[in-house]
């Protein structure tokens, strides 16, 4: 693709009405933190001229990089040593393993993030080969030219870079403006747009004849009688842009609905945006980590604060997560998803490989795809949430990037494949063939422990007998000592901690994850006020 010469080159381009993106304006900036602009004055002297293996990727047949299986993956993990790669916005500090990762896979990674992102300190601690600091506290358009001139002045000292990606879910309407403008490798912006807005998503899959539940745009009170007259109950009402089931509620009677409406509008209106996720206030001020951001008063600036009413999906819920490369998927994994928490919708855990019957899985993986190419979605990771109800495979949402939580930890450690690696891949142009493997080589379930009743926490060493447990992947605890947290009963429950174990089977493992969390309900260190 060719290089656009000018942000007002881009923005004058075919892209219509969609060429000011209501994603990355002023409050997401701030909430990647404000701060000093950072063209100018950069400095990339550190940074490696070459790229060792990845300048010779024109000189290798794509044949040979499109070989299946191992030996295939070791060339394509050759080619990619030595890209350089810029990261928008790098996250929460959760997401630091990303770039831990892209390091061990010799990408050069820039990350472009507000002066005050925690992960200034990658660049310190050679995790991340630059940081660059950019001012985000303006409107999308800034935002793009802020970013792409620092990439203009890194690349007069090191040359061109090679892809831009991002692991935030708010980051990647601007990772695909960016992408086109650099003539780097990337997905259509008007489809990353159509993902991010689940009304949309859902118009398209019914255009493409696609099965849809039943769905309704709701811009104000008086649109919630037509809407539930479409819809019916029970229903659920939920952001056309939410993330991380804020806002997300379930309404079984008319009743219900516009006290869930006003509900949901409450909390969309306490809710900030950090390190590039939507958070609830109080969780954003406890979490203190340096991740940067305050987030806006109005969320209308940044985000469609449009609601929506769809109908209700019965049945077992899963993730999908799928990989595409040249507009054709090359992998695609189920994980099933345990009960959520509702009327909220929080998520509780999860096990892989997944326990449906086969025929279960691969509708619900055909529906996946389609859906990802319905929206016109090439290239890279796609997250995708769905549920076989009782009328058949449906999808909740799709994510363009790798899922957060377990996901990556997931795939690798039952299927062998890397999504990290594999978004890479795409994200600089060099075709995803990723070698899963035939069988599962581990079984594995994970738990997220919501606060069963609202306090202070009061212990944080309930996790610690597990510490050096063989089958314990990871145990963490996501709460401090004194931290007041919120149970199911009084609202959005707290997060508590998070594990992952395997077992010989996968009943072992889910029987397991389970008694660790029976346990911990039997002796919550939470005391009541």
């Amino acid at each position: 693709a060719r290089r656009r010469d000018s942000v007002e080159e881009f923005l004058s381009g075919s892209y219509g009405g969609l060429a000011a993106s209501p994603m990355l304006p002023a409050e997401l900036g701030a909430s990647l933190g404000g701060g000093a602009s950072g063209g100018g004055s950069l400095s990339f002297g550190s940074l490696p001229v070459g790229s060792p293996h990845f300048g010779h990727l024109e000189e290798v047949p794509r044949r040979h990089l499109m070989q299946p299986g191992h030996r295939g993956q070791a060339l394509r993990r050759k080619v990619l040593r030595g890209a350089k790669v810029i990261f928008v916005t790098a996250g929460y500090s959760g997401k630091r393993f990303i770039f831990e990762r892209a390091k061990e896979l010799g990408v050069v990674s820039i990350v472009v993030d507000s002066p005050d992102s925690w992960a200034t300190s990658l660049e310190e601690e050679g995790v991340v080969s630059k940081f660059v600091p950019v001012d985000m506290a303006m409107d999308a358009d800034r935002i793009l030219g802020e970013v792409f001139g620092a990439v203009q002045v890194l690349e007069d000292e090191i040359g061109s870079v090679d892809g831009v990606v991002s692991f935030c879910e708010l980051a990647v309407p601007l990772v695909s403006r960016l992408a086109d403008m650099l003539g780097l490798p990337g997905n259509p912006y008007r489809a990353v747009m159509e993902a991010r807005d689940k009304h949309r998503t859902r118009a398209v899959m019914q255009a493409a004849g696609l099965p849809t539940p039943g769905f309704a745009k709701v811009e104000g009170l008086e649109a919630l009688r037509p809407a539930m007259g479409k819809v019916g109950f029970p229903a659920v009402i939920k952001p056309v842009n939410g993330v991380a089931s804020i806002g997300v509620l379930k309404v079984e009677d008319e009743d219900g609905l516009g006290k869930a409406f006003r509900t949901v509008k409450e909390q969309l209106d306490a809710a900030v945006i950090k390190s590039g996720a939507l958070e609830l206030q109080s969780a954003a001020a406890e979490a203190g980590d340096g991740s940067g951001g305050q987030g806006g008063d109005s969320k209308a600036s940044w985000m469609d604060c449009s609601l929506m009413l769809e109908e209700y999906l019965d049945g077992e819920e899963v993730d999908c997560d799928v990989v595409m490369a040249d507009s054709e998927c090359v992998y695609c994994a189920v994980t099933d998803n345990w009960p959520t928490f509702e009327p909220h919708f929080l998520e509780t855990g999860s096990n892989c490989p997944s326990d449906l019957p086969k025929e279960k899985q691969r509708e619900l993986m055909k529906l996946c795809v389609a859906a990802v190419k319905a929206l016109g979605l090439t290239t890279g990771v796609f997250h995708v949430e769905a549920k076989y109800t009782s009328k058949g495979p449906r999808i909740i949402e799709i994510n363009c990037r790798m899922g957060g939580g377990p996901v990556w930890q997931t795939n690798k450690l039952v299927w062998g494949v890397d999504l990290i690696e594999e978004h890479l891949m795409c994200s600089v142009g060099i075709p995803s063939r990723p070698p899963k493997t035939n069988f599962p080589l581990r079984y594995i379930a994970e738990y997220s422990i919501n606060a069963p009743i609202s306090g202070e926490i009061t212990s944080v060493d309930f996790m610690e007998p597990y510490m050096e447990d063989v089958d314990v992947i990871y145990a963490n605890v996501l709460v401090e000592k004194g931290q007041r947290v919120m149970g199911a009963c009084d609202g959005l429950p707290t997060w508590i901690a998070e594990l992952m174990v395997q077992k010989p089977t996968l009943q072992g493992a889910i029987s397991y994850a389970k008694a660790i969390e029976d346990k911990f309900l039997r002796d919550a260190p939470i005391q009541t006020s």
